[in-house]
């Protein structure tokens, strides 16, 4: 009522399949996949105000799966200027984690608690009635247990003179820093009845970890009920620092639990050096002003350009998604 808004959102997650859990490949997936099967639900409440001078939203969130509880508190404040047309935006949230280790065939190191503050700061430009601009920058620092519980990483001994291979749990520092930058840009082509969105993203951490992402979506009109959207997605990313395929041929003596304290390792194939490459197509369809339906199709696919990790640690999908949307 009046310049209060209300948002409420639930929803149910449901996964299975599996995932590789640190240990070097081999011709047996039941000895490098660790199997999943688990449900999350969650739901977020977010309260907002349209002020005369500043627009202003809190929210709360909650989710809750097996092994994982994260509560999300999050604060925005905005202040629009030149006719609305420029608009600043800072927000600030806070993550308070609970991390269940004890997962199927591993140690249980009992819960363990995660925190992580994040600041944003953007700008929104409306350069023509055709064409708009957006920057945002943020800067967050995690604490409190890193690592992955489902994550370990190989070794060998030989014991007797025969070569044993065997797997510990990660080791993640307790501290992380994080910086990303986002630009996007918007242009409508009057002519063609179509709109160019372009979007740049680069991340980066203390451990040397960064990231760049590149996406193009074309969305072009076919007449009064149909939109066609095809897209491309380059990701490109450098190791981080303590990343390794094993801890054969290192000087590490491994723990019995992390200690979040150096030497740091972890075989955690997202942290590898690899590039993704995310490209499909998605088609709108508006039967009346206040329903559409969506479909679309999406490869995915993954490679490690480090030369060592095994490229069966990476994995590639095909992405079939089915939506609708009704405001009432």
């Amino acid at each position: 009522g009046g310049k209060w808004g209300l948002d409420v959102v639930g929803l149910v997650d449901v996964i299975s399949g599996a995932t590789p859990m640190g240990r070097t490949p081999t011709n047996d997936p039941d000895d490098w996949l660790a199997q999943m099967d688990e449900e999350r639900r969650a739901g977020i409440v977010t309260l907002s105000q349209e002020g005369d001078v500043y627009d202003f939203s809190f929210e709360f969130g909650l989710s809750h799966e097996p092994d994982y509880l994260s509560r999300s508190y999050a604060a925005r404040l905005s202040r629009s200027f030149a006719s609305d047309t420029l608009t600043f935006n800072a927000g600030l949230s806070y993550l308070d984690d609970v991390v269940d280790t004890n997962v199927p065939g591993g140690p249980d190191f009992g819960d363990q608690d995660k925190s992580t503050p994040e600041f944003m700061f953007g700008i929104h430009r409306i350069l023509s009635p055709k064409s708009t601009v957006l920057l945002n920058l943020s800067y967050g620092r995690p604490k409190g247990y890193l690592s992955d519980p489902h994550k370990g990483i190989g070794y060998s001994q030989v014991f007797f003179g025969t070569k044993q291979t065997f797997i510990t749990n990660e080791n993640r520092p307790e501290e992380r820093e994080t910086y990303a930058a986002y630009v996007e840009t918007s242009r409508f082509f009057e002519s063609l009845n179509a709109s160019l969105e372009t979007s740049y993203r680069f991340f980066a951490d203390d451990a040397d970890l960064t990231g760049h992402t590149l996406e193009v979506k074309w969305l072009q009109r076919m007449g009064e009920k149909f939109v066609l959207r095809p897209i491309i997605r380059h990701y490109l990313q450098n190791q981080t620092d303590f990343y390794l395929s094993s801890l054969d041929g290192t000087s590490i003596i491994p723990g019995a639990k992390p200690t979040r304290t150096a030497p740091y390792y972890s075989a955690d194939y997202r942290l590898s050096d690899l590039r993704t490459l995310t490209y499909g197509l998605k088609l709108t369809y508006f039967p009346q002003d206040d329903f559409s339906l969506d479909l679309a199709f999406d490869r995915y696919d993954m490679k490690g350009r480090d030369g060592i990790t095994s490229q069966l640690m990476y994995p590639d999908a095909n992405i079939l998604t089915l939506g609708l949307q009704w405001e009432f």
